[in-house]
């Protein structure tokens, strides 16, 4: 896993036995140093958790800049229109 940011943090954690081992497994098979295995696990375990909420808390500033694409108005997407009225599978 590539990022432009310095890595500055380090973590340190002790984990069971049959946790290691599946992990190292899991990070051997694809091929990937355990570390990066480690970290974009987490990475995307926490984008995922972060995408299912419901509630954002902002900045004023980021808040107002939401709110304001929100606020626009729509746009006509000819091939969206195209597929929504178009026949599905399930139709007869």
């Amino acid at each position: 896993m590539k990022t432009t940011e310095s890595k500055l943090h380090r973590w340190n954690m002790r984990v069971a036995e049959d946790v290691d081992v599946i992990v190292r497994m899991a990070a051997e098979q694809t091929d990937q140093p355990l570390t990066d295995f480690v970290v974009r696990a987490a990475r995307t375990a926490a984008e995922d958790t972060l995408a299912d909420r419901r509630v954002f808390r902002l900045p004023d500033a980021a808040w107002d800049e939401f709110v304001e694409l929100l606020d626009r108005p729509s746009r006509p997407i000819p091939e969206l229109a195209r597929l929504l009225s178009s026949g599905t599978v399930f139709d007869d």
